[in-house]
């Protein structure tokens, strides 16, 4: 099932007013558009930005690892509250960048597997960034500049999530379906080896026979159910959705000892019905009832171990994880005369200290309204990947970016 969930963020941009040539090409009738310095050297510049961005990708912890593809169009429905504002020091070719950005947001989406039919989210995310960059060429038409520093994530996840009855059901008939057939297996092969003392012994040795084969199916076959319980309910919740380790599955296996012995008993009754059909074909009827009981078994385990996942799988759950990402990038500027400029940067990072690798690419065009006050709009991309333990961001945010940067 298909749903929508909110998210959004606003990391770091380029754009910055430098020198600009308004006669291109004629260097000595160049205007420097640079501010005046300051009596320290020092230039600043403040960024207020926004970065309207659709998600793609999937995030949360264990059984609510949800998939995310909004649009901006969904998450600006959701979104609660933004900040983002970057600040840059600089003095001649060395400059210190520092980006914050704030969100909460709130809303739905779906989940993997069949426990679940869609987690409703509240995620509270701070981005903040603080890098070093150093100026490698410069000259009234541009600049070319690298940089390297680190960003600090932390994402807060608040979930309640609504259970798929279906998709339970399914699950508990295809785990009940497996112990059915691993407990048919090892029945037969305890009675296989008697087949043949069974048609040729007299009647009281029969007797013999079948008590001695009822007993041992019930005894080994109880061990191998209760076995198969807790590897099909691990195994088949995970598939579904939900570690049913964390709700303790031999606790389940244990809660359902009724159905489990009533199982046993069943195939017992069954492989003796074929036993006895083996000298006497006017029993295949019996063998027919007894089939009925095991389905019917087979059935009622069903619907125990339905009741259970229903009663124990979590339906809440927060999270709150933080990690940093070394990043390098580069970041250039081209002016096309005193009011236009193309300014794009790109950085890559995390290299599996923070997040498994994460990088960015942002392109926008700018426009002088004064020496000091310009803005841009533009587009920007950005992808994280980082997973630790069942925690999980696996996102990509793309979408119109626009900034205002005032000099002084």
């Amino acid at each position: 099932m298909k749903t929508q969930l909110t998210k959004a963020w606003l990391i770091p941009l380029a754009g910055m007013g430098l020198p600009a040539s308004a006669l291109a090409g004629v260097p000595d009738a160049a205007v420097d558009l640079t501010p005046p310095p300051s009596a320290s050297g020092w230039e600043f510049r403040v960024e207020p930005y926004g970065w309207l961005t659709g998600l793609d990708g999937k995030t949360g912890v264990g059984p609510f690892v949800t998939e995310l593809s909004p649009s901006f169009a969904d998450i600006i429905d959701y979104l609660d509250m933004a900040a983002a504002l970057q600040f840059e020091a600089r003095k001649g070719r060395w400059g210190i960048l520092a980006d914050g950005f704030y969100a909460d947001l709130g809303g739905s989406g779906s989940t993997p597997g069949r426990v679940y039919e869609h987690v409703d989210l509240e995620m509270k995310q701070f981005i903040g960034e603080l890098s070093v960059s150093y100026r490698i060429y410069e000259c009234p038409e541009g600049f070319v500049d690298v940089y390297g520093g680190f960003r600090y994530n932390n994402l807060s996840l608040d979930f309640e999530a609504a259970l798929d009855p279906a998709g339970i059901a399914s699950l508990s008939t295809d785990a009940s379906n497996r112990i059915v057939e691993g407990l048919e297996d090892r029945a037969e092969a305890i009675v296989q080896p008697k087949v043949a003392d069974f048609k040729t012994a007299a009647a009281a040795e029969r007797t013999k026979i079948e008590n001695t084969v009822r007993t041992k199916i019930e005894a080994e076959a109880e061990k191998k159910v209760k076995r198969l319980m807790i590897r099909q309910l691990e195994s088949r919740g995970s598939r579904g959705g939900v570690d049913l380790r964390d709700l303790a599955s031999d606790k389940i296996a244990l809660a359902l000892k009724k159905e489990r012995l009533a199982l046993t008993k069943a195939a017992a009754d069954l492989e003796i019905a074929k036993l006895r059909a083996s000298v006497d074909a006017s029993l295949q009827n019996k063998v027919n009832q007894a089939q009925t009981r095991v389905k019917q078994a087979e059935q009622d385990l069903a619907s125990a171990i339905n009741k259970q996942i229903s009663a124990r799988a979590p339906t809440s759950l927060s999270a709150d994880k933080d990690w940093i990402d070394p990043i390098l990038g580069v970041r250039a500027q081209w002016n096309f005369d005193d009011k236009w400029f193309l300014a794009g940067r790109s950085d890559i990072g995390g290299f599996s200290v923070g997040s498994d690798f994460t990088w960015s690419l942002q392109g926008t065009v700018g426009y002088r309204f004064t020496e000091k006050v310009s803005a841009e709009l533009g587009y920007r991309y950005l992808d994280t990947d980082y997973q630790d333990g069942a925690f999980t961001y696996d996102m990509a945010e793309h979408g119109i970016f626009t900034g205002l940067n005032i000099m002084f």
